[in-house]
């Protein structure tokens, strides 16, 4: 085992990012979850906050204006809260808090009943840390610009929960790794144009912070996208995330209610293609040793995988657009998608949000798989409680079968492994039915009990 393995995993946990622990206790899964339960079972009395996995407003052709503010959520000035403007968040917390959703939920709702916004606080981000010290409450508030409708604008957060265990925490991989992360959700929805990524990011020294500041603008230029540079969040641990919006001139394929019984599901990509970098750090941890060597956890797959989350799929967003109506136009079922959602780290956990939202009954018939051996045998050996988990492109479509399928030969030509997985069956009560395979990728049993296993599928 390599000094500079451990150097750099030293660094991490000094810094607040566990990233062993990520993996191990199944955080990313669990964090999801936690907050689909608390907002699930407070949906009619909670009227301050709303989880969203996106928020979206008017384009008018100008950009919004972004105030953003950092928080103690415990101890705050309420003289920088900024009531009259629209919100997104991101909450930094310990990794204890996830413990219990309910808990969790108050948490939320008590420090937005303290700033009471005019707007129900959205797209609710969590990161998890392992250091008190890091806990923080992000707010970025929008100023939206009056004027025609020529479109519409999507603004998601997101915070870094993948990271390369041989790189420096600083190093530009990482920076680019959280960049990326920023932009999945906005092309799921379609958004084409207008790119724009304002980043959350600390460090404890002047030196780290403007590597990673370099590593912004090395992005930017790589990508020709727009980054504005605020200051740092200013907590002294370390922390790469980023708030990204962007703008389609096309209605947003989210139309859960018009999901119907007999539409397909379909997955964009594989799912799993996050396990070999898990297991690739886990193997060098000698308490999560496995039983044997894997040969397919080797650096060559590693590599792959790290290149593909530097990398954002611009191509996902033009296809998606493609299949959305123009704006002001109603969705037509015979040739425009209906629905998207992301799956990404969830993977198949990603069906449970979608059934919920969407009040639905799903019947996936298939798990495909991008290394099923690898995810098959870290599964038996209980080194990954969720191997289905994914990188980036790979998220959930609802459509037609007809449309299903032009969208997946789309797909396939831009090198996504599309597939359609199953069907919506029941348009009252939210479950997901899935083969009993399933057991075979996921170790968890508090993940598999979510859902409904059959013998015949």
């Amino acid at each position: 085992m390599s000094d500079e393995f451990w150097n750099n995993l030293d660094q991490y946990r000094e810094l607040g990012l566990d990233a062993p622990r990520w993996i191990a206790s199944s955080s990313d899964e669990l964090e999801s979850l936690a907050i689909l339960d608390s907002f699930a079972k407070t949906k009619r009395s909670n009227y301050l906050t709303e989880y969203s996995w996106f928020d979206a407003f008017p384009y008018s052709g100008k950009n919004p204006e972004i105030v953003r503010r950092v928080y103690n959520y415990k101890d705050f000035d309420n003289a920088n809260i900024l009531k009259n403007k629209r919100i997104v968040s991101l909450f930094n917390v310990h990794a204890d808090t996830l413990c219990d959703s309910l808990a969790l939920l108050k948490m939320l709702t008590n420090f937005c009943a303290k700033i009471n916004p005019k707007y129900r606080v959205k797209c609710v981000g969590i990161s998890t840390t392992s250091n008190r010290e890091s806990e923080f409450v992000l707010l970025d508030y929008i100023d939206v610009h009056r004027g025609d409708k020529i479109g519409n604008t999507a603004i998601n957060t997101a915070s870094i929960k993948v990271i390369d265990p041989l790189e420096q925490p600083d190093s530009p991989v990482n920076v680019a790794i959280s960049l990326t992360a920023s932009l999945e959700n906005l092309l799921i929805l379609g958004c084409t144009t207008g790119f724009r990524i304002i980043p959350i990011y600390d460090a404890p020294n002047e030196d780290m912070i403007n590597r990673i500041q370099t590593s912004h603008d090395v992005f930017a230029s790589k990508y020709d996208i727009f980054i504005d540079d605020y200051s740092s969040i200013k907590t002294g641990k370390l922390f790469l995330g980023a708030t990204a919006y962007a703008h389609t001139e096309k209605q947003l394929p989210v139309r859960y209610d018009l999901i119907k019984p007999g539409m397909a599901v379909l997955l964009t990509d594989k799912l799993g293609s996050l396990s070999p970098l898990n297991i690739f750090t886990m193997e060098k941890l000698e308490e999560f040793k496995p039983n044997a060597p894997n040969e397919l956890a080797d650096s060559v797959i590693k590599n792959e995988i790290i290149k593909s989350l530097t990398q954002p799929k611009f191509s996902l967003g033009k296809i998606v657009a493609k299949y959305s109506p123009e704006l002001g136009n109603e969705f037509d079922v015979s040739t425009n998608l209906v629905a998207v959602h992301p799956a990404g780290i969830d993977g198949a956990l990603a069906l449970l949000h979608l059934a919920r939202i969407s009040n639905s009954h799903l019947k996936i018939r298939e798990i495909p798989m991008k290394y099923e051996e690898f995810a098959i045998r870290a599964t038996t050996e209980n080194i990954i409680p969720n191997s289905t988990s994914s990188a980036n492109g790979c998220h959930i479509i609802i459509a037609s079968n007809e449309v299903a399928n032009q969208i997946a030969e789309d797909l396939k030509k831009h090198n996504f492994a599309a597939t359609i997985i199953g069907e919506v069956i029941e348009k009252d009560g939210a479950k997901v039915t899935i083969s009993k395979k399933l057991r075979s990728y996921m170790a968890a049993d508090l993940l598999i009990n979510r859902f409904e296993l059959s013998d015949s599928i």
